[in-house]
Formats: C-alpha cells, structure tokens, sequence
C-alpha cells in the first residue's frame, strides 16, 4: 500500500512539471533541426556513394537575442 501511494505521488509530480511556452519552441525547433540535419547528412552520404560532389550548404547562426 505505501509502495503504490509513493508510486502515485511520483507520478503525480512528473507529470505536474511542464515546460513553459518558451521551453517548448526551442524543444519543437530543436527537433526540426534535427531531423533537417538528419535528412542532409544522408543526403550527403548518398552523394559521396554515388560519386557526386556536393557542396554543403554554409551554417547560417541566428540568435533570439539582440546585442545592443
């Protein structure tokens, strides 16, 4: 009885802890970063096999925050 009571309050507070809305756009974008890296790297993979040259496209950094 007090192993499943401590269960349910883990539980409980698990799922009580939610990201904030700006905790969630940088998971969302982080994942589709990903998988547009995912897709380019084996895109470029294939080319390699497939002996053509590609030139990658340049990294192009972008910060929320302004520097003044």
């Amino acid at each position: 009885m007090r192993q499943s009571l401590i269960l349910v309050i883990c539980a409980l507070a698990i799922c009580a802890c939610s990201r904030s809305p700006a905790e969630q756009l940088a998971y969302q974008h982080a994942e589709e970063q990903y998988q547009i890296n995912k897709e380019n790297s084996a895109r470029y993979r294939q080319s390699l096999e497939d002996g053509e040259e590609i030139v990658p496209a340049p990294i192009i950094l972008t910060s929320a925050h302004s520097k003044n």
